[in-house]
């Protein structure tokens, strides 16, 4: 039932959903619920829709008792005229798929049997390969660490994504099978459940990874094609998959190796659910402001700014000078406009550990100063931070618009062109990260 709860809770709150899943989700649920929605939806939907656009095969035409009987030459070259002028008639007559025709059919299927392949198509394919390009894009981190700390959460949400998204269709599905509908309305039902998949995936990606909405954009808009490959692949693969024997001789051969893997994306996933409940379990005590910290902490990295300030204001709640709490509360202040109610938060922080964070306390005060105007103590703060952090991008470019603004033009450049180089030879895997900076800096020059 609490799965149930999730998959229905994604139509109206789809990141507090995927959140939630990332909690309490159970990858075998999802997995079942996927084939639970598939097995209607591809008996209705992707069989009206086989029936009104296949594209005929010369086999079907062909009358196999020729083969059979004993005919002369004219007879059977005449059968096979006949064969032929059927099947040129089936393809002249055929529905044509709008817009794009007959060469949708090279990335797309709509075999009503292949109602497994959504599951493995998502689980095998195309979750790793969106785990890939957010490796590429973010660099957040390695690939593999990637995959082994975030597969199973990220399957999970992707399949539950999945079964919100063509529930509705689903439905829609089973009761208009029995009407004489147009093609086009089927269509059209089945293209609306992939763009829903996409809107959806749009917060799975965001909530799992801590993506902005345009790089999870471009992950889901780079990420599809593996679901076309992976048609071509069961096409050959699938009849072997559901083999038994095969199966039997692979447990028997790999089958340390892979449930030993499957083990280790298992424990991952039951990992992170378990810390999260030793966290909200320790928010009963009264005294605890640290757990009600992480708990903010975890909510920043999934973009739930609202339930992050809401678990930072009890950790301050409980001790006014919760330090960490303080900073990120100073931070999503600054965010929303708030300057002065960050400079506060600030405060704070500076008076307990003028070195905070690797001293980016004072670069967070000079970015506020920044944005209220006030250059001198933008700059005493800046200046500060690019005295002990003097390879900081992100630093140096605010330093840098803090003296163009005072018009030390000269000086500024230095600082922008520093930025640009910092960045650049920074590590790999805090090259992207730091990307934005070097490009602010550049429009400056």
């Amino acid at each position: 039932m609490e799965s149930l709860r999730l998959l229905f809770l994604i139509f109206v709150r789809p990141g507090f959903a995927f959140s939630e899943i990332m909690d309490r989700g159970n990858w075998l649920v999802a997995a079942g619920l996927t084939l639970l929605i598939a097995i209607p939806f591809f008996g209705t939907i992707n069989a009206k829709l086989n029936a009104a656009y296949r594209i005929p095969s010369p086999a079907e035409f062909v009358d196999a008792s020729m083969y059979e009987r004993e005919l002369d030459y004219a007879e059977f070259e005449a059968g096979q005229k006949r064969s032929m002028e059927a099947y040129q008639k089936a393809v002249t007559e055929k529905r044509s798929i709008p817009v794009v025709g007959d060469a949708f059919f090279r990335f797309f299927s709509f075999d009503p049997t292949a109602f497994y392949q959504p599951l493995l198509a998502l689980s095998v394919f195309y979750v790793p390969a969106a785990i890939l390009l957010i490796s590429l894009f973010t660099g957040i981190a390695s690939f593999g660490l990637l995959l082994r700390r975030d597969y199973a959460v990220f399957a999970t949400c992707t399949l539950l994504a999945w079964c919100a998204s063509h529930l509705p269709f689903t439905i829609a599905g089973l009761v208009t099978f029995n009407l004489e509908l147009e093609p086009a309305v089927y269509l059209t039902l089945w293209v609306a459940s992939g763009a829903l998949f996409g809107f959806f995936m749009l917060f799975a990606l965001r909530t799992v990874f801590g993506t902005s909405f345009g790089i999870a954009f471009m992950v889901i808009a780079l990420a599809w094609p593996s679901l076309s490959l992976s048609i071509y692949i069961f096409q050959y693969v699938s009849p072997w998959l559901l083999s038994p024997f095969l199966l039997f001789w692979v447990v028997i051969y790999f089958g340390g190796f892979l449930g030993g893997e499957m083990r280790g994306f298992g424990n991952a996933f039951r990992q992170r659910q378990n810390l999260k409940r030793f966290l909200q379990n320790a928010t009963v005590n009264p005294k605890d402001a640290d757990a009600h910290v992480q708990l903010g902490l975890i909510y920043l990295e999934r973009r739930q700014e609202g339930r992050a300030v809401e678990h930072f204001q009890k950790a301050i709640a409980i001790d006014k000078e919760e330090i960490d709490a303080n900073y990120e509360l100073g931070r999503l202040a600054r965010k929303r406009g708030e300057l002065q109610n960050a400079l506060d938060h600030f405060e704070i922080v500076v008076e307990q550990d003028d070195r905070y964070r690797l001293s980016e306390i004072w670069r967070e005060v000079g970015a506020t100063y920044l944005d209220a105007g006030m250059l001198k103590e933008a700059g005493d703060a800046l200046e500060k931070f690019v005295d002990r952090r003097a390879v900081d991008p992100e630093g140096l470019y605010y330093l840098g618009r803090v003296l163009k603004a005072k018009g030390e033009n000269d000086r500024a450049r230095e600082m922008f062109e520093q930025a640009v180089q910092s960045a650049k030879s920074s590590p790999y895997f805090r090259s992207k990260q730091l990307g934005q900076w070097s490009k602010l800096a550049q429009k400056e020059l």
